[in-house]
């Protein structure tokens, strides 16, 4: 009997997941994603394929790639039709079951249009060829002919191109929320409030969100378990200080359920909660999203007019609950993604060791909820299929828990290697981003950092970048076998403990910024460890201790040895050193800084 080899891809990714404003519509649309794609795998099972990639038994246990290979005996022309069938109907079973449920696509007369633009989303691309007895070659022509279907796509006519406003998400679809539901500008301050209250009631939107229907249909969304929220970028911002204050004893909860009641019956507020079985090592009291204590967010729950008392709301909240502490606005994106993966997949003798790879990885990506949602990371998982992580966590745990990934990774796929004994590893990009910034650009920043750690040799890396709102970005990054990571964790602890003086990082910057093209490396060494060597933390009351100055001295040292093409400067040297003093300072407020004494 001939059995060919079918790799089927499902698309298109960006849309399915970086087009989002809120990180409930990232995680609905990662999932949507993930949902289509082990759709198609139990599919392909039912016509007695065998899986190669992915290959475990059970599909449930975590997020499914949207890449399926496997063996199949039914011709790829007669089977890829049927599955495509198949998806795009279980797609739009899904889209019709969510979107027949909101009040507004009735009301505006567009959930015609809404289903059209959910029908036309998806981009499925197979290919076939027949199995010989040398897989390497087969699965190299499979892809090559999968390229080649993937370069004579096929374009259609938008079936909802009104002259509209575009969805303020993606940029491309047509709104279905039609102009008439938005508060004009001309209004009086009741009928906007009726309006804005409206709109949310019948579509789920914000005053200022044009919605497409697929941005709804992500938006409405809900879980295997019927959850339908996911945490905002603001609450795990706010979670490093709520889970040091419950650490000293702290009970906010009566205050904050003073502080919700008072929103609630006062102003109009509408407040959400987090889907506490899955979320509940990240719930405040009450279940709120902490989103409510932050400043800058009182407008999304309240009108511009009672802003002023809402805040005063808040300050009362923080005077009983924190001793006028308030949290620090940033919190971290995680994105990973396997190195390596292609050669060590390459040498795989045989789909026998190819699937024992995918059981691996699958193994792998089963156990990262676990790692990232659990009680000492307090983290939220977006997606985690094969290789590839995406997560949100609070700043206080964000260095341990990539670490804890990588970790994993390694030990998930130890003895699986290249046909140069290259290995595969997992690098790792944390973006720092402040809570209001767009969704959008914290994505890209972390997907940035990601590439920043693939760009170190022999990668296995970690790359950070901290985007303040003042001030440019600035990336700091290290292979996880070096001494950067525990480097970096050594300065978190000292900026902790006070003993590493604020401004020393930034007087390093300034020695370099003068001097740094100029002196000898030996010498701007010797500059950078006397300023250190002088500065007195602990406000004047101590020095740095020999050994961590030893060790800064050492690390000069070492990047010294290794000089950038472009202008023959150390690759790592006193401005990377003041980097990750400042990057490291951000950790440690987010951890907890030692209480300073007045000399």
């Amino acid at each position: 009997m001939t059995e060919y080899l079918l790799l089927i891809t499902i698309g298109p990714v960006q849309e399915f997941i970086a087009a989002a404003r809120r990180t409930r519509d990232l995680w609905a649309g990662s999932q949507l994603l993930s949902d289509l794609s082990r759709a198609a795998a139990e599919f392909l099972r039912t016509t007695d394929a065998d899986l190669i990639f992915p290959s475990q038994e059970n599909l449930t246990n975590h997020d499914v790639v949207n890449r399926i290979l496997a063996v199949v005996s039914v011709p790829p022309e007669e089977l890829g039709p049927r599955l495509e069938d198949h998806v795009r109907e279980m797609l739009r079973k899904k889209a019709g079951e969510t979107l027949v449920k909101i009040n507004g696509l009735h009301t505006g007369g567009t959930l015609a249009f809404a289903k059209g633009q959910v029908d036309e989303l998806l981009e499925i691309f197979w290919a076939g060829v027949v199995r010989t007895d040398n897989y390497k070659h087969d699965r190299d022509n499979l892809e090559a002919a999968l390229a080649a279907r993937k370069n004579t796509r096929d374009f259609f006519q938008p079936v909802y191109s009104a002259m509209v406003p575009k969805s303020s998400i993606d940029g491309t679809r047509e709104s279905v929320i039609p102009e008439e539901f938005f508060p004009q500008r001309n209004a009086s301050a009741a009928e906007k409030k009726r309006k804005i209250q409206r709109l949310f009631d019948l579509f789920g939107a914000g005053q200022a969100e044009r919605l497409s229907g697929v941005d709804l249909f992500k938006r409405h969304a809900k879980g295997p378990d019927g959850q339908a929220d996911f945490p905002s970028t603001s609450h795990f911002a706010a979670l490093p200080l709520l889970t040091r204050l419950r650490a000293q004893g702290l009970d906010y909860a009566a205050a904050m359920n003073l502080y919700v009641k008072a929103l609630e019956s006062q102003f109009f507020a509408r407040i959400e909660k987090l889907h506490t079985p899955r979320f509940k090592h990240l719930a405040l009291a009450g279940g709120y999203d902490a989103s409510l204590l932050f400043e800058e967010r009182l407008s999304d729950v309240v009108e511009e007019a009672e802003l002023k008392e809402a805040r005063g709301a808040l300050a009362d909240f923080f005077a009983a609950a924190t001793k006028g502490e308030r949290p620090e606005p940033y919190y971290a994106i995680l994105h990973a993604d396997g190195d390596n993966m292609g050669k060590v997949i390459d040498n795989q003798d045989g789909i026998a060791r190819h699937k024992a790879f995918s059981q691996a990885l699958d193994l792998f990506a089963d156990s990262v909820r676990g790692i990232v949602e659990s009680a000492p990371y307090r983290g939220a998982l977006v997606y985690a299929g094969g290789d590839d992580v995406l997560a949100f966590l609070p700043l206080d745990t964000a260095l341990a828990c990539a670490k804890h990934l990588a970790d994993s990774f390694a030990k998930a796929l130890k003895g699986y290697q290249g046909a140069k004994d290259e290995v595969a590893t997992l690098s790792v990009g944390l973006a720092i981003c402040h809570h209001i910034e767009p969704l959008s650009d914290a994505l890209n920043l972390a997907r940035a950092a990601e590439k920043a750690a693939k760009g170190m040799k022999d990668k296995a890396a970690l790359a950070i970048t901290l985007s303040k709102r003042s001030g440019a970005d600035l990336t700091v990054r290290g292979r996880w076998q070096g001494a950067f990571y525990e480097r970096l964790d050594r300065f978190v602890k000292l900026h902790q403990a006070d003993a590493l003086p604020d401004g020393a990082a930034y007087e390093l910057r300034d020695l370099d910024e003068r001097v740094g093209r100029t002196l000898a490396p030996e010498a701007l060494i010797a500059d950078a460890t006397r300023i250190l060597g002088r500065k007195r933390a602990q406000h004047g009351r101590a020095g740095i201790e020999p050994t961590d100055l030893a060790m800064i001295k050492n690390a000069l040292d070492t990047g010294k040895a290794e000089l950038r093409q472009s202008d023959g400067r150390p690759v790592w040297g006193i401005n990377e050193l003041a980097d990750e003093l400042i990057v490291a300072r951000v950790f440690a407020r987010a951890q907890g800084l030692k209480p300073r004494k007045e000399p």
